[in-house]
């Protein structure tokens, strides 16, 4: 018999954890996780069967209990998609030691998991685009089990979607490196951040006749329907003005070198920030229904926009919210994926700034029980953005 769990969905539940020994790491990452939702602020929601998001289960073949934490799964009660920035989800593996302790052996946010009833149980994953290895596309969808290696007391993983992939050992995780607070000395200044530009005169008239325009392309048999139909996207670029403000305080203004995270943080003062980042990230904050994250190896080269929720239209219009202020942007890469889903990037310029690359995935969801998705990306380090075929047909 298989139990399936999905992120964001669990098929079943588990016994409450207080009904046997729970080790001190797996205590710890649930404190972690509640100060984290206080910190966006959100509220703790029902505990009652916390297996939902600690699962206890049998994974090593010794007897003992091991646990799989899975974030996605953690009730945070007004910030439902924290920890599922877009749409993948932290999943850790701890194995128990002979001490009454456990030791993290798996750490990786994955599209989605499931676990094999077995002696032992066997865990099995998706994973998504780069995750799938090297030359992945950004669309590429993969499966892996993990099995326990008693003689190397670790997990591998072998491939369980028809890849000519070998089995491959999972290392245990290292702890994260110190970020450091300042860039070091000599190195090339911060560029300024510059004023933020504000929405132009005119700019809800121009878009709603351009919109119109595009409709009325598509030689519809009615007409009646698209003034609605376009102020309704209208509402959209006003509602992500918060978030391309946000933004537009964090991108470098002229050349220079990108700002250092606390400066960073500092500019973008209307995201409340975690204490604790998300794993892969310098730091991570939410801004209203929106998860803000800053990426880059030591000093921020990025900032990324990220929301998800089920069956809903996506609510964020990037590249128009930014062209209501004034901005240029020209397409440099689109690529359509599926019905309602693709990437498209861009290089955008604003008067007297630098210009930046915008990189945007979304998904919306082809039916009301599956999940929208709306990843946005933005270079701080001016590196340019990605080229290739701009022709895609239309997926959003």
């Amino acid at each position: 018999m298989r139990k399936v769990f999905l992120l964001g969905v669990l098929a079943a539940a588990q016994p409450a954890l207080a009904q046997g020994h729970v080790p001190e790491p797996i205590k710890q990452r649930v404190n972690d996780l509640v100060a984290a939702c206080a910190q966006a602020g959100g509220k703790l929601g029902s505990m009652d069967g916390q297996g939902r998001f600690v699962i206890p289960v049998e994974l090593t073949g010794d007897g003992r209990t091991d646990f799989v934490v899975s974030e996605a799964n953690f009730p945070c009660t007004g910030r439902p998609n924290l920890f599922r920035p877009d749409g993948l989800g932290r999943v850790q593996v701890y194995a128990a030691d002979a001490s009454g302790g456990a030791r993290l052996l798996f750490d990786e946010r994955l599209l989605a998991y499931r676990l094999v009833a077995g002696k032992p149980a066997r865990l099995q994953i998706a994973r998504r685009g780069a995750a799938c290895g090297q030359g992945a596309a950004a669309n590429a969808r993969c499966g892996d089990e993990l099995r326990w290696n008693a003689s190397a007391a670790r997990f591998d993983q072998v491939a369980t979607d028809g890849r000519p992939a070998a089995p491959r050992a999972i290392a245990a995780p290292e702890a994260a490196a110190p970020i450091p607070a300042a860039a070091p000395a000599g190195a090339t200044p911060a560029a300024p951040a510059g004023p933020v530009p504000p929405v132009v005169a005119g700019a809800e008239g121009r878009f709603k006749a351009a919109c119109r325009s595009r409709f009325l392309a598509t030689k519809p048999p009615r007409t009646d329907w698209i003034d609605e139909a376009c102020a309704e996207e209208w509402q959209k670029v006003v509602s992500t003005q918060p978030v391309a403000e946000a933004l537009l305080r964090a991108i470098p203004a002229g050349p220079g070198a990108a700002p250092a995270l606390a400066d960073l943080r500092q500019r973008m003062a209307g995201v409340r920030w975690l204490a604790k980042p998300v794993q892969d990230t310098l730091a991570t904050g939410v801004l209203g229904d929106y998860s803000i994250s800053i990426s880059g190896k030591g000093r921020p080269d990025s900032v990324n926009v990220n929301w998800s929720k089920v069956g809903a239209e996506i609510p964020l219009d990037l590249p128009e919210a930014f062209a209501a202020r004034g901005a240029t942007l020209k397409l440099t890469r689109c690529e359509k994926m599926g019905t309602g889903e693709g990437e498209r990037n861009w290089t955008v310029t604003f008067p007297g700034r630098q210009p930046f690359a915008l990189e945007i995935f979304q998904r919306t969801a082809p039916t009301g029980g599956a999940w929208s998705n709306y990843a946005a990306t933005v270079r701080l380090d001016g590196a340019p953005s990605t080229r290739g075929p701009t022709n895609c047909e239309r997926f959003f």
